[in-house]
């Protein structure tokens, strides 16, 4: 014998390789598809209630507020200009005009620094963490009491503005609330609902929302000719809104800002600090040392309107801000926040002992696929270097590991589906010089599914409420994404790799060739 074997061997050995490739490929794709769903669900099951939700219900109807003479009914206007920076707002020339007498303070916003929580917390005094409410995904009614509803109670006239959105009017508006929502609305339908607002008894309660700033801000990033045609729009807005406001209280604030390439959700100073400006009869005007927290405006915004706070509003108004003569029940707002923390604590407990149990059974079950993979202990180091590729890449890029990095939907899932590809083809490369390339795509799918089922399985696998760090809340999204696109890279190119090997064995039977049992035997390997 010559060491050569007759073409049915060969035919065979790479019918064999087909189908372990064909097998690893459909494994691939099973995974890609259970990480998208994964990551659909922890998006689903963000805005879960809480525990703290139902504390902060039980504590407001035992323990009301002591009865106090509220400052008697008025009119307040509410400019809010959507992903306005506090440099920004400093910079507006109509913010410049009103500040010499205006109260002004920064405001602190707890994460995630989306837009629909703080819209939630803007007129329920419930930070997210309480409510529920921590993203965008939410469209449904308040969970908790509102300032409109105490408006309405009091017979007010309630309105939204907005240009294009109607977040504000789904979250707290009701049937026979005034205002617009249209792409036109800050023009003429603006002043007519400025005209309705003034005439209107009190209280009366009109809430103009801006959205050309955050607009350009995600779309072409802080500092770009559009957000600085945006900044001017918005300038032009508080300006008209500053002269119907005559004699009237005037709020203009912003419900987060953004990092430079665009970008909101974490933790960012630039990002989790707003501008805030006040101006009303008899405030004094100055500015605020101290920040102040984001669940004190509900309560201060409903003494401008001479009408009680909310009923769960945790924070109490701001006395500096708020006028003159406001005095709030400040053992009754410490009752409540008391409230919302032991609703934390027992939310972090949840998730710890959710950890508990998850983190290891993840990690188990990874062992016996590295095992069933036949993976040697040599590789490891290999899978480390897929995880530590896509989080280097994506800092590279200027976006953190937080919700800030989300400039656009399409952007962000591009960039990240992009990476993990990236990653998984230089990972494999790598792997692939030391053993053979099967072996290696085969590490590149156990590495990218061990960092998405363990980040979720840190972040409680979607089974309660989401973590409240936010590198916890946002690593399982960029691990999922990122997987997913790694592993329909594997399956690409097992079913490239099958397919080659079809037509080679193929082009073998038809021309009647010999093998080399060596080349053939390392090609099976």
């Amino acid at each position: 014998m010559d060491g050569r074997v007759p073409q049915p061997r060969v035919a065979g050995r790479r019918g064999a390789d087909r189908r372990v490739a064909g097998t690893q490929a459909a494994l691939a794709l099973a995974l890609a598809l259970g990480c998208l769903g994964l990551l659909e669900r922890l998006l689903a099951t963000a805005d879960r209630r809480p525990a703290a939700a139902d504390l902060l219900e039980a504590a407001a109807a035992a323990d009301p507020p002591a009865p106090a003479a509220p400052p008697p009914p008025g009119h307040l206007l509410v400019v809010l200009v959507d992903g306005l920076r506090v440099d920004d707002a400093g910079r507006l020339t109509a913010w410049q005009a009103l500040a010499p007498a205006s109260g002004r303070a920064v405001i602190a916003l707890p994460t995630p620094t989306f837009s629909r929580p703080f819209y939630h917390l803007l007129l329920t005094g419930v930070p997210p963490d309480a409510s529920g409410v921590r993203s965008n995904r939410f469209d449904a009614p308040a969970r908790h009491e509102a300032v409109p509803a105490g408006v309405r109670a009091a017979g007010g006239h309630v309105a939204f503005v907005a240009e294009g959105l109607d977040w504000l009017r789904r979250l707290h508006g009701r049937p026979g609330d005034g205002g617009a929502d249209g792409d036109d609305a800050l023009g003429a339908p603006l002043d007519d609902a400025l005209v309705r607002w003034r005439a209107a008894p009190p209280p009366a309660l009109l809430v103009v929302h801006v959205l050309a700033v955050d607009a350009a801000s995600h779309g072409h990033g802080v500092g770009s000719a559009a957000h600085r045609a945006a900044l001017e729009r918005a300038d032009e807005v508080v300006a008209r809104a500053a002269r119907a406001a005559q004699g009237a209280a005037l709020v203009v604030l912003s419900d987060h800002g953004h990092i430079a390439p665009g970008g909101h959700g974490g933790p960012e100073p630039e990002v989790a600090r707003a501008p805030l400006l006040v101006r009303g009869p008899g405030l004094a005007p100055g500015r605020l040392a101290d920040d102040v927290d984001a669940e004190r405006l509900a309560a201060t915004l409903a003494a401008w309107l001479g009408v009680p706070p909310p009923r769960t509003a945790v924070g109490a108004p701001v006395t500096a801000l708020a006028p003159p003569g406001t005095t709030p029940d400040l053992a009754h707002h410490r009752r409540l926040a008391d409230a919302v923390d032991a609703g934390r604590r027992a939310d972090g407990d949840d998730l710890a002992r959710r950890r508990a149990w998850l983190v290891p059974l993840a990690a188990a079950a990874l062992a016996v696929a590295w095992r069933a993979a036949r993976l040697p202990a040599a590789l490891l180091p290999f899978a480390l270097l897929w995880p530590a590729l896509v989080v280097g890449l994506h800092l590279l890029l200027g976006r953190p590991l937080t919700h800030s990095a989300l400039d656009t939907t399409a952007l962000h899932s591009t960039r990240v589906a992009a990476l993990g590809l990236l990653a998984a083809l230089a990972t494999g490369a790598a792997a692939a010089r030391w053993t053979p390339a099967r072996r290696a795509a085969t590490l590149v799918a156990w590495s990218a599914t061990a960092c998405a089922l363990l980040t979720s399985a840190w972040a409680g696998l979607a089974l309660g409420p989401w973590p409240l760090d936010p590198r916890a809340r946002y690593l399982p999204l960029l691990a999922l994404g990122a997987a997913g696109a790694a592993l329909v890279g594997v399956a690409v190119v097992s079913l490239v790799s099958a397919w080659r090997d079809c037509r080679r064995a193929r082009a073998a039977i038809d021309s009647g060739a010999w093998a080399d049992t060596g080349k053939t035997t390392r090609s099976a390997r």
